[in-house]
């Protein structure tokens, strides 16, 4: 029977999206005859250290992330830039577990998400790991606000997925498929979208997360903006 090191890279800990996910992957992952995971949030610095220590231990490691930017929370880039060690491990004749990842994000499209993806497979090659594939899933932010009734589905396939992570050692490329959902709008959707965006309805949540965080008087921020003076 196989262990399942599962982490948490999500800043939001156990609330997090990431962990709403990762969660139905674990119960896929018993279901199919795995053991029960040892979890690790990753924001927790006692865990964290657990996590790098654990590593070498498991059979296999799902590392689940949001999406920041484009790339992945500086807390899993300094939890990989722990793994350096191993790289030698496995240039040496030794092994590394096998490695599969999840990527949520609050865009709708999975394409944001595919080169971080492809950032994943090439670590998993460069630890010498099998690359058991990435779950990418758009639109996560909306978890918080619906009801797990209303993702039955989604919960379902995650499930499907870690059943499937126990029993073949990868995720099924159908499935991972049907959990991504839209790859890309069209382009009269993603017309359409813009406009949707602007409503004050639409605004409502994220101008109440920014408030909440203490960011609404920088909602206009332009860091990265060219020095015109």
């Amino acid at each position: 029977m196989s262990s399942l090191l599962l982490l948490n890279g999500s800043p939001r800990g156990r609330r997090s999206n990431s962990m709403k996910m990762l969660t139905r992957v674990a119960q896929g992952w018993e279901r199919g005859g795995g053991q029960l995971p040892e979890v690790l949030h990753l924001a927790q610095r006692s865990s964290f250290n657990r996590a790098v220590e654990a590593f070498a231990q498991a059979d296999v490691v799902l590392l689940g992330m949001p999406l920041y930017t484009d790339a992945m929370p500086a807390l899993v880039k300094l939890f990989i830039e722990a793994l350096a060690p191993r790289v030698a491990v496995a240039l040496g004749g030794g092994k590394n577990p096998t490695l599969a990842f999840l990527v949520q994000s609050g865009f709708p499209e999975a394409l944001h998400s595919r080169p971080l993806e492809r950032y994943l497979e090439k670590f998993a090659r460069r630890l010498g790991s099998n690359y058991a594939g990435t779950i990418v899933r758009g639109g996560g932010e909306s978890l918080q606000m619906m009801p797990d009734e209303a993702n039955r589905k989604l919960w379902a396939r995650l499930q499907t997925l870690g059943e499937q992570l126990a029993k073949d050692g990868c995720f099924g490329v159908a499935e991972l498929k049907a959990v991504a959902g839209v790859e890309r709008f069209s382009v009269l959707t993603a017309a359409a979208a813009r406009l949707a965006f602007k409503l004050p309805v639409t605004q409502f949540y994220w101008n109440g997360q920014l408030k909440k965080n203490g960011a609404w008087s920088r909602r206009f921020a332009a860091p990265y903006t060219p020095d015109q003076g």
